[in-house]
């Protein structure tokens, strides 16, 4: 393959599908929020996720600097909300995509997990920052598809036929 390091490392994760979720925060000025495929759970004890921001994204700065985030696994039924906050431009935060207020917080009921906790350390990498998010609450939503990201899309993964099981030759 042609082409700088740079340009082969996106084409090879471009092959890797990953779950889709938003990381939301409150600001001052109000809810601000990011499309993610980079989470990933780090620990059970104590509970910790993770996940990476551009650091010279408008977004990314504003999250590590709030006081708490809540990371929204996305359904599979919710690209068109992945692909909204993944644009810089689009409206955010409306009735219309499914949010609610709910004691101060915001909810997107249709989420099919969402993980409330506050950034215990954000570690620079390169262009990004690898954030570790401290776990405080963990809410399950429906238990339905999931959406997942490869190469530029949206997927919603279908089942796999169930594997027969290798029969280990007796010697």
């Amino acid at each position: 393959m042609n082409g700088s390091l740079a340009d082969q490392l996106k084409a090879g994760f471009r092959r890797h599908a990953a779950g889709v979720a938003l990381v939301v925060g409150e600001t001052p000025v109000g809810p601000v929020g990011a499309t993610v495929s980079s989470l990933a759970s780090v620990s059970v004890e104590p509970p910790l996720l993770s996940f990476s921001l551009a650091r010279a994204s408008s977004v990314g700065p504003q999250l590590v600097g709030c006081d708490a985030l809540s990371v929204f696994v996305l359904a599979a039924t919710q690209a068109d909300l992945a692909a909204t906050y993944a644009d810089r431009e689009a409206e955010r935060f409306t009735a219309a995509q499914g949010w609610v207020r709910d004691d101060g917080r915001l909810v997107l009921p249709d989420a099919v997990a969402t993980f409330r906790g506050r950034p215990a350390h954000v570690i620079p990498a390169g262009g990004s920052g690898l954030v570790l998010l401290e776990v405080e609450r963990v809410e399950l939503g429906p238990a339905t598809a999931p959406l997942v990201h490869h190469d530029r899309a949206y997927w919603a993964p279908g089942a796999v036929p169930r594997p027969r099981a290798l029969r280990v030759a007796e010697g």
